[in-house]
């Protein structure tokens, strides 16, 4: 098998190719295809902490620290200290940022359902199942890697 057959790069050639459409369709409405996941993700659950964002869009912290005040400076989320923990942040989305993310979700539906029914649901639970399992090997592997030092 050579390396461009290879399932590292069968998921690279993916995840890039998914990135630079949604890239492209997104910069119509000056938002990123990395926004729109924030954006998304707020508008089905408003209120969160920035670190659980940045869980759940699998990103690191500075980055979405970087893109909630660029979306904060556009009026479109806004930041408030966690009552319960007051280290902690939760963001919210304006009146402005809900009609954004809204408007996106709407103007994405083709591009995200032509994604998701590339697998039938038939196959689904077994390629979820399959990616699911391609993080906890990679996962293990690296916490093995900095143990061993």
């Amino acid at each position: 098998m050579t390396i461009e057959e290879s399932i590292p790069m069968r998921l690279r050639r993916a995840y890039l190719t998914m990135h630079r459409v949604a890239q492209a369709h997104f910069a119509r409405f000056d938002v990123t295809a990395d926004q729109f996941v924030l954006l998304s993700l707020l508008a089905e659950e408003d209120g969160i902490t920035q670190s659980e964002l940045a869980n759940r869009m699998v990103s690191d912290a500075n980055t979405v620290t970087a893109m909630l005040k660029l979306l904060e400076q556009r009026e479109y989320i806004r930041r408030v200290r966690c009552k319960i923990d007051g280290r902690a942040r939760r963001v919210h989305l304006t009146a402005a940022g809900r009609r954004l993310a809204t408007k996106l979700i709407r103007s994405s539906e083709k591009l995200r359902l032509s994604i998701e029914n590339a697998v039938t649901p038939a196959e689904r639970k077994t390629f979820d199942a399959s990616l699911d399992l391609i993080v906890d090997v990679v996962t293990a592997k690296d916490n093995e890697e900095k143990k061993a030092g």
